[in-house]
Order: structure tokens, then C-alpha cells, then sequence
């Protein structure tokens, strides 16, 4: 007999009441964040480029090759075997998600983008399928995630895509001095909870008014859920909107600071 509910049936029951509770832009009266909610989170019309992106990630779920790589979580190292398409079942970026940062990025019209970890290049396609001339940096810790990356970009993006392997923290000087400014970040760095923030902050001085910080999975340990809350509070930061997997960011002075709720 369990006498207090799973940790999924908790999970379910939190979207659940968001999606009573939140959404379409309700209870929101922030001009630039309910155009936030209705045309770009809530936006549902499909863009071409987004069945062309499935394609590629269907093949690379065909994809038995076998790869070796080591895992590095905190201070300890594990070395993992596994083939192209479970890695990429477990790193790329979801279908969902994936049409959120298509939109917000070409809703905005972002030119420079930077992301922490390749997400396997299925999120760096989103990212950079709106536009040709966009500039993106795209840091991955792990050599082998990176060589999936630079084999799928290799046929499949017109935009100026550099993708640079090492340790986040000395990778991003650089790109932030490559790009002398940022429009769009994208952290994809479940695995490096600890420096996430330091990260955030290393990249402060190269935002704008209009630049957008996206965090995927916002919940998915106690790491991150004090990440989130500690990127929220920061001075520096004003709207923020937590969508439950993932959060986006905003510096805009103009808005009110707050943090919105929307079930996605």
C-alpha cells in the first residue's frame, strides 16, 4: 500500500493544473509577454522546415553505429558505449521544444546564437533553419555528440554554424568575443549543473535589450530547479517565463520584472 503518490503521478498532476491554470495568456497583462504566450509558445502552424528536421532525426534513429564516450557529472567521470540512435533517443532535443526555439528565434529575428552542448545538432537546426545569415556558436563538451553534430549540419544548414569541443568555461570566452554580442543562448547543459550559473553570468556583459536566455530542463533535479530560481532573481534579469521543461529569459529593462507561469 503507498500512502503518498508516485513521483510521476506527481509530474502529471502539476501539468495537469497548469494547463487549467495557465494558459492562452490568462490573468497576463504584460503586452509583450501575452504576444509571447499566443504567437510564439501557444503559435501551433507548422513551417517546413520543421518535417524536414524530423526526417533527419528519424534517420539518425536508424543509426546503429556505435560510439564511445565518457560522462562527466560533477567530479566524477563514467565511460558510456552506445549507439548513435540511443544517444540521440536520450540528448536530442524534443520535437516540442524544438519548434519553440524555431519560433522564438524567428519571431525575434535573432542573428547571433550561442549554445551550451549540441543537443546531437537537432536543436542547432532549429535554432538556425529560419534564416541564412545567422551566426551560431555551438559548444559541446563531449567529442562524440560533437561528431553526430557536425555529420548532420554537414548536408542539412545553410547558416554559419561553428561547433567547438572542450570544457564550457573555456570554450565561451572566446565565442562571446567571436560574437561581441548574443541575441540567443540555448543551455543544454543538464550534465554540468554546477557551472550553468557561472556560465549565465560569464555571459552578462554581452546581452542587449532584446536577448533571449533559454534553459532546458528547469525541473529536471533540485540542481536545476536552484539554478532557475537563482537566474530569476538576478538583478539584471526581468521577464522570465517558466514553462515547466524549459524557461526563456528576458533582460528587456522596459518590462516589469516577473516571473509567468504557462503550461506548454
Amino acid at each position: 500500500m503507498h500512502l503518498y503518490p508516485s513521483k510521476n503521478s506527481l509530474r502529471l498532476g502539476t501539468k495537469l493544473y497548469r494547463r487549467m491554470r495557465y494558459r492562452k495568456g490568462h490573468g497576463v497583462h504584460s503586452p509583450f509577454v501575452f504576444n509571447l504566450i499566443t504567437k510564439v509558445i501557444e503559435e501551433s502552424l507548422p513551417y517546413y522546415r520543421f518535417h524536414e528536421i524530423e526526417l533527419e532525426r528519424r534517420k539518425l534513429h536508424y543509426c546503429l553505429e556505435e560510439l564511445s564516450y565518457t560522462d562527466k557529472k560533477g567530479r566524477k567521470e563514467k565511460k558510456h558505449t552506445a549507439t548513435v540512435s540511443a544517444i540521440v533517443a536520450q540528448e536530442a532535443i524534443k520535437q516540442k521544444q524544438g519548434m519553440l526555439l524555431f519560433r522564438l528565434a524567428n519571431f525575434f529575428k535573432y542573428k547571433k546564437m550561442l549554445q551550451i552542448g549540441t543537443g546531437v545538432g537537432i536543436s542547432t537546426l532549429y535554432l538556425t533553419s529560419y534564416d541564412s545569415d545567422i551566426q551560431c556558436i555551438s559548444l559541446e563538451a563531449i567529442p562524440a555528440f560533437a561528431n553526430i553534430t557536425k555529420r548532420l549540419l554537414a548536408h542539412e544548414t545553410q547558416a554559419n554554424v561553428v561547433i567547438r569541443v572542450g570544457e564550457y568555461q573555456h570554450l565561451l570566452p572566446e565565442a562571446l568575443a567571436t560574437l561581441q554580442q548574443v541575441d540567443m543562448v540555448y543551455f543544454k547543459s543538464k550534465r554540468e549543473h554546477a557551472d550553468t550559473f557561472a556560465l549565465f553570468e560569464q555571459m552578462l556583459p554581452y546581452v542587449h535589450e532584446s536577448t533571449c536566455f533559454v534553459f532546458d530542463g528547469i525541473k529536471t533535479s533540485q540542481q536545476m530547479r536552484l539554478v532557475w530560481k537563482t537566474v530569476c532573481n538576478h538583478p539584471q534579469v526581468t521577464v522570465t517565463v517558466d514553462l515547466y521543461s524549459m524557461g526563456i529569459v528576458f533582460f528587456n529593462p522596459k518590462l516589469h520584472k516577473r516571473n509567468y507561469i504557462n503550461y506548454f
